[in-house]
């Protein structure tokens, strides 16, 4: 059976302990939760499910009760108690059947989760308040209290180098969807040299649709264009990810269709997951 006929829906997401006292992560809902920005995962699951017809899946995850019931499950299958952040990937079957699976996270900062604005290129990195963790900046209102929709500018400490994959992919619901047939994504990262996901690096997935930038293979990717930051529009073929979803609810960057024909060499851009957060790239031709 083809990868394409026996497939999962799936998210991953951030568990860090220090979400519980954040209030930019409970207001995303479902309230004090350890999982970064859950409500959003659960609705791409939810979308997905209805798309494929997971009638089982969708009736496990839809309204409030559903919600509440992904992160209970979530509590069960993950130490709550941990105190190191983890990757978790949540799994859920054709039957509602959830699993999960665990990793090891390197810690972010608030504000490379939650971040007030994204500065935009060119602008010179914040000072770090030490006090913090690298938390918050320094400034004449400096404060550990939420700055608007977040905490302040995200750390910019690492770079990725963002990459076009060569190679057009067909839009398709595997690519609007996040599901376990995912060889589309491995084949990108291969052919542009990318062997490990601790490798700081990415490759943007290109549509044979006028080559439309559709994403980043694990990242929602943003471009400066006109003064503000865009992302492209899901009709160019990509996921609506969760950041993605965020972002745009708070009016940090807008939709704009960008081919790969318009990116320029050393271009400043920022990729975004649910599971590290914000990240400053810079594109490499």
């Amino acid at each position: 059976m083809s990868p394409e006929q026996d497939f999962r829906l799936f998210t991953s997401l951030r568990f860090d302990p220090r979400l519980l006292e954040c209030a930019a992560n409970t207001a995303a809902g479902p309230g004090p939760s350890p999982f970064y920005m859950l409500s959003l995962h659960r609705d791409r699951m939810l979308e997905a499910a209805k798309h494929f017809g997971f009638s089982k899946a969708e009736a496990r995850l839809s309204g409030p009760s559903g919600l509440e019931n992904l992160l209970q499950t979530l509590k069960d299958l993950v130490d709550v108690n941990s105190t190191t952040p983890k990757r978790v990937r949540v799994v859920i079957d054709k039957h509602g059947e959830i699993s999960v699976e665990i990793f090891e996270s390197p810690p972010r900062a608030l504000r490379s989760l939650f971040p007030t604005r994204l500065p935009p290129p060119g602008a010179a990195p914040p000072r770090v308040n030490p006090l913090t963790g690298g938390a918050l900046t320094l400034g004449a209102d400096d404060s550990t209290a939420q700055q608007g929709p977040g905490y302040g500018e995200p750390s910019r400490d690492q770079t990725y180098s963002v990459m076009v994959d060569p190679v057009g992919t067909e839009p398709s619901p595997f690519t609007s969807y996040k599901t376990t047939s995912r060889d589309m994504y491995s084949e990108a990262r291969t052919r542009v040299g990318i062997e490990s996901m601790a490798d700081s690096k990415e490759v943007l997935i290109k549509s044979t649709k006028d080559g439309e930038i559709m994403e980043g293979s694990l990242t929602t990717v943003l471009f400066w264009r006109g003064g503000r930051w865009v992302t492209p529009p899901t009709s160019s073929g990509g996921q609506i990810g969760t950041t993605r979803r965020w972002l745009l609810a708070h009016g940090l960057c807008e939709e704009e269709v960008v081919r790969s024909a318009d990116l320029v060499d050393g271009e400043e851009c920022w990729i975004s997951n649910g599971v590290r957060g914000f990240v400053p790239g810079i594109i490499k031709l």
